[in-house]
């Protein structure tokens, strides 16, 4: 397999574009959000970036961010900006290159075109857990007052989310890698 910088861009604008989109906005919230919300809140993790939140420390997270209105502010700020567009761009990033690495790849001894539906799924399911995950968000942190019931179904919803956003987009990048590894292969 050959590869040419200059006929890629010319060819897949789209999907270079969506990647380096994809990439800034990452290192925006990763790089510089979390590291702010960590400092306004005491070295505490954004609770979309916990794997391991419960239903106990999202409503811990809720009523914490109660006294720290900044911290808050900071939360919603990033689901109504970066974490807006982010898993639109992500998703259609991960389409694109898992389209573009599909033709002439053999996976598991047969033509990848014929998983090419199945590998398809992830991205999908990685925008719509993100996109679940920050709705879920703005409904359970304040400014949101849920009523108890509420708050704990919304913490249970955004924990399973989070799991959901990152199995998902763990098994696109499997797939990725795997298509990878099958077109360097002669």
């Amino acid at each position: 397999m050959s590869f040419r910088l200059g006929d890629s861009l010319k060819s897949d604008p789209w999907l270079w574009l969506t990647g380096v989109v994809s990439a800034g906005l990452l290192a925006l919230m990763n790089l510089r959000d979390a590291a702010l919300f960590a400092s306004l809140t005491h070295g505490r993790t954004i609770p979309d970036s916990d794997i391991s939140s419960t239903r106990e420390s999202l409503l811990a997270m809720r009523d914490y961010l109660g006294t720290k209105p900044e911290a808050a502010e900071l939360l919603r700020a990033i689901h109504l900006q970066a974490d807006l567009v982010l898993p639109a761009v992500l998703t259609i990033f991960l389409f694109l290159l898992i389209r573009r690495l599909v033709p002439g790849a053999v996976v598991y001894g047969r033509p990848a075109e014929s998983l090419l539906p199945f590998m398809l799924v992830f991205p999908f399911l990685y925008g719509f857990a993100d996109y679940s995950e920050n709705v879920t968000s703005l409904m359970l942190f304040p400014p949101a007052a849920p009523t108890p019931a509420l708050a704990a179904f919304l913490a249970d919803a955004l924990s399973w989310a989070t799991r959901l956003k990152f199995l998902a987009v763990t098994i696109a990048g499997v797939i990725v890698a795997r298509l990878l590894i099958a077109r360097l292969q002669p």
